[in-house]
């Protein structure tokens, strides 16, 4: 399995075996951190990786689970800064499922140091060998069908399709979904769905690290099929206010 096939297969595990990782998947792990590919250069987002197979460093919480280790996500106070931590986690998270080990995000738990190199920890992920099932059936999912993501302007190529198919596999807090596309034959306009009532900061905080995680699938998709892709803030779109919508970006696609 590849990165891009775990988009597809992966579930989150809740339920782990509390026993050690090999030492050269964490020394690989540390590699991939150190290598991620960025959404944003000026967005520093950093990771620490926390050993509990002691059981003295268990996630705090009201999202928590029992896990052998963990890896602390921290960034800035920021909507791109949030987008670029979950577009950055995402890539570790699916590197773990492709080595046969299991995630989950953990949105409102705190574990160990609450601040690294000036940068605020945002949530927690969760990770190690699975107590039960790993993978899932891309059908077992529950997410949007496209139809109800997608406003299309055009009819998209094969290639273009399958990327927004990666894209609805994202997962998100509260399976919230708050991606939407207006797709064209070589762009898609990216908006988030606005919400009909005032939420917690978190939780507004927590959509857009959703919107990063379903921008790595977008990335990750394109890169499978050797297609090119520009990512830009047009800004007759970004001063618009949208009733139902938050404009994002554009995505520009070549093969």
């Amino acid at each position: 399995m590849n990165i891009f096939e775990a988009i597809f297969s992966r579930r989150s595990v809740r339920k782990y075996v509390m026993e050690p990782l090999e030492t050269e998947l964490l020394e690989q792990l540390r590699k991939m951190i150190d290598n991620l590919s960025v959404l944003d250069s000026s967005c520093k987002v950093e990771f620490a990786i926390i050993d509990n197979l002691g059981k003295k460093s268990q996630a705090k919480g009201l999202l928590k689970a029992d896990a052998p280790y963990y890896l602390a996500v921290y960034c800035e106070d920021t909507p791109i800064a949030y987008r670029s931590a979950g577009y950055a986690a995402e890539q570790l998270v699916l590197y773990l499922t492709t080595k046969e080990i299991g995630t989950c995000y953990l949105g409102s738990a705190k574990i160990g140091p609450r601040e690294k190199n000036g940068l605020k920890q945002f949530l927690v992920i969760s990770f190690g060998r699975a107590e039960g099932t790993l993978y899932r059936d891309m059908e077992e999912a529950h997410r949007m069908p496209l139809a109800s993501l997608c406003t299309y302007k055009d009819e998209p190529g094969e290639y273009l399709k399958k990327i927004l198919k990666a894209a609805r596999m994202a997962p998100s807090s509260l399976n919230g979904q708050p991606w939407r596309f207006i797709v064209y034959a070589d762009r898609v306009y990216v908006f988030m769905r606005k919400e009909a009532f005032p939420h917690p900061k978190l939780f507004t905080s927590m959509r857009q690290f959703d919107m990063g995680i379903m921008l790595c699938h977008i990335m990750l998709a394109a890169e499978e099929f050797w297609m090119n892709v520009e990512t830009m803030t047009e800004e007759q779109y970004a001063k618009k206010n949208y009733k139902n919508g938050e404009y994002i970006c554009t995505l520009v696609f070549n093969s």
